[in-house]
């Protein structure tokens, strides 16, 4: 019994090594600080982007093997909102948003942890992240910091 559960773990697991090394060779990343619906792939490595579109509107965020983080504190929300659907496998992934944005997140979480550290507000009328997709032995992490303002010496 222990030997076929081992297997199966084991087959299970250089499957997904397997699907990210496809992934990593056929995927690629349509992220730039301008991007208004970003599509956004890291595979077995790390990102970085710090968005200044106007209006941002989301987009897709896949991860595998690796770490993400998305800074929005100088994007400006689309009207309806920003939505990113996530596919997180064994990656993290921080998205930081300005003081006062609502977060509500319907992502399905196996295994992993959601953590939403924004202390949303209930003002109808302040911008919202939504988020869907899945996150599997992963973490994820919302945030909000004030909006840097570079002062002109």
């Amino acid at each position: 019994m222990f030997r076929f559960l081992f297997r199966s773990v084991k087959y299970t697991f250089l499957s997904v090594l397997v699907a990210a090394a496809a992934a990593k060779l056929l995927l690629r990343s349509r992220a730039a600080p301008d991007t208004e619906e970003l599509d956004m792939v890291t595979v077995y490595g790390g990102s970085d982007l710090v968005s200044v579109a106007d209006p941002f509107y989301g987009g897709k965020i896949t991860g595998m093997f690796s770490g993400t983080r998305i800074d929005l504190r100088r994007a400006q929300p689309a009207p309806t909102g920003v939505h990113l659907d996530l596919a997180i496998v064994f990656s993290g992934l921080q998205v930081i948003v300005p003081v006062g944005w609502r977060v509500h997140s319907d992502a399905t979480v196996a295994l992993a942890g959601f953590t939403d550290n924004t202390g949303s507000t209930d003002d109808p009328d302040s911008p919202i992240l939504h988020l869907s997709g899945y996150a599997v032995f992963a973490g994820v992490r919302v945030v909000s910091k004030p909006t840097v303002e570079v002062v002109p010496s």
